[in-house]
């Protein structure tokens, strides 16, 4: 299996998502996007705007684990959507948003979601559902529902091996 067949995973950050929405830090009490308050043996922090714009419904996904061969994605043209983890981290397989019928699997990238942090994908950007690192994973998402069919599409070019961790995987 040659290189262009995978993509290894690789810890999120605003930096390196930024193609594709933003990133949130709830547990570093650093990130500029999050008002953080404490009090006598507790510390919390809270998105200084809405997470996500529209009026989202929560969700969760039982997502399986990693590795797997992404090969069908889906995109929301009418809404944003958030992902967060519950105490497990989880890899979601993204690409670009586009107009294009179908993602290509030379533009898809993966990034691992860590307990803490939180993506909000801008809309029409391809994604899979998420998988666990270590095993299957469930994981919370919020998005507007109620807009429309979202559909499924196979992957122009066929399915990507999505890896967590480098040399894992049916090849390794």
């Amino acid at each position: 299996m040659s290189a262009a067949d995978s993509v290894f995973a690789r810890p999120v950050t605003p930096d390196n998502f930024s193609r594709y929405g933003k990133v949130y830090d709830l547990t570093g009490d650093t990130d500029p996007k999050v008002v953080w308050t404490a009090g006598d043996g507790w510390r919390d922090g809270f998105t200084k705007t809405s997470l996500i714009d529209g009026a989202g419904h929560l969700g969760v996904t039982r997502g399986g684990s990693a590795p797997w061969h992404c090969g069908v994605m889906e995109r929301h043209p009418q809404t944003e959507e958030a992902i967060f983890c519950f105490a497990q981290p989880v890899v979601l397989a993204v690409a670009p948003a586009s107009d294009a019928r179908a993602p290509d699997r030379n533009e898809i990238e993966a990034f691992v979601i860590a307990p803490g942090q939180t993506v909000v994908m801008d809309r029409n950007v391809w994604h899979d559902a998420c998988r666990g690192v270590s095993g299957p994973t469930p994981y919370y998402w919020m998005a507007v529902c109620g807009l429309g069919e979202s559909p499924w599409v196979p992957v122009a070019g066929g399915p990507k091996l999505v890896q967590a961790i480098p040399g894992e995987g049916p090849t390794a």
